[in-house]
């Protein structure tokens, strides 16, 4: 606001402080309730991001393993998967059938 109007203050009748203001407060009660709800979303949001899903994911991969794959190529895919996050969630989505596809594609390279 300093930038726009300098650092003048209201004076006299133009000054006004919140309390001046006439407000509904229910209405500014719903919208705090409102943003609080949002707020709760957001950090929803971020815990699940920040969840480490690196042992699902690892868990998932080994149990390949029981399909016929090396146990090498497996931990190499392992590694390959869990650094590319849009991969993974692919990978982990797939039928048991629709992952040994994607495996053997990525085995030819």
């Amino acid at each position: 606001m300093a930038l726009d109007v300098g650092k003048d203050m209201a004076t006299k009748s133009f000054a006004r402080t919140f309390a001046d203001i006439d407000l509904d407060k229910s209405v500014v009660n719903e919208q705090i309730k409102f943003v609080g709800e949002q707020l709760g979303k957001i950090v929803n949001a971020l815990e699940q991001f920040t969840t480490n899903k690196t042992p699902h994911l690892y868990e998932e991969v080994m149990s390949m393993e029981a399909e016929g794959f090396d146990d090498g190529f497996i931990c190499s895919v392992f590694d390959y998967l869990i650094n590319r996050e849009s991969e993974a969630k692919a990978f982990l989505v797939k039928s048991t059938k629709h992952r040994k596809i994607w495996l053997q594609k990525f085995s030819q390279g």
